[in-house]
């Protein structure tokens, strides 16, 4: 994983200087580095739904600096490199975490077949000894095997779900956000994102039937936040 520690090392670099004084153009051009570097790690793969929000966020900024918007192009670019550093994190993790796997399964596997060649050995000799045992006793008539009735399992009835939504046709993340019963603001939909990363890959991209946590629990700063990252990304048309 060196070489994976060396270009968040450099992505961590990047964000400190990109924090000090610099052209926009500049800026951007040190953005396109480090989305790059996300790019080439694999976070298309292991981390997709950070790796489009970060990419999302280099071409709001494009646009930005092309229309002259120097202020907006800034805060747009360090939403960019904030959104590839965290993709490359969560690729690191996730690399590990699938190494980690495939060890702990080849292991399996190992004690598994273990396992089946010890049982067969001792199958083997249990046949022995009853083969042995039939040639000096008496056949003696087998006896029913007694009836077993299993009881039921007990019903497992689960609590009801509270704060959580289930996605109807057609929607996205911000239609969901503006209902009623949620936040009735289409520009907070980063906050039900970032609570279910664990199911959704890309955020333009849920599905019919997902069930989605609804978060309760975000202070105003992060509301806030929420609110501002969703007008510089532009995912999702009109916001209000």
């Amino acid at each position: 994983m060196q070489m994976f520690n060396r270009l968040l090392l450099i992505i961590t670099l990047v964000l400190l200087v990109s924090g000090c004084a610099k052209s926009p153009v500049k800026s951007l051009e040190d953005t396109r580095d480090v989305v790059a570097h996300a790019y080439a790690a694999g976070a298309i793969q292991y981390a997709p739904g950070e790796y489009q929000l970060a990419t999302s966020a280099l071409q709001a900024a494009e646009l930005q600096v092309k229309n002259k918007e120097y202020r907006r192009a800034s805060q747009t670019l360090d939403l960019a490199r904030r959104y590839s550093a965290e993709a490359l994190k969560l690729t690191i993790v996730r690399k590990e975490q699938l190494a980690a796997e495939q060890k702990k399964i080849a292991e399996e596997k190992r004690l598994a077949e273990f396992a089946k060649q010890r049982e067969l050995r001792q199958q083997a000799a249990l046949k022995e000894q009853q083969a042995q045992k039939k040639k000096v006793q008496v056949t003696k008539p087998k006896k029913p095997a007694p009836v077993v009735i299993k009881k039921a399992p007990p019903v497992i009835v689960k609590p009801k779900l509270v704060d959580n939504v289930e996605v109807q046709a057609g929607e996205n993340l911000a239609t969901i956000a503006a209902r009623e019963e949620v936040y009735k603001d289409a520009l907070l939909w980063p906050l039900i994102y970032k609570a279910n990363r664990d199911q959704i890959k890309d955020p333009t991209e849920i599905f019919t039937g997902q069930i989605l946590m609804i978060p309760r629990d975000k202070t105003k700063e992060e509301v806030e936040t929420a609110r501002q990252e969703a007008q510089m990304l532009n995912l999702f048309r009109p916001l209000n």
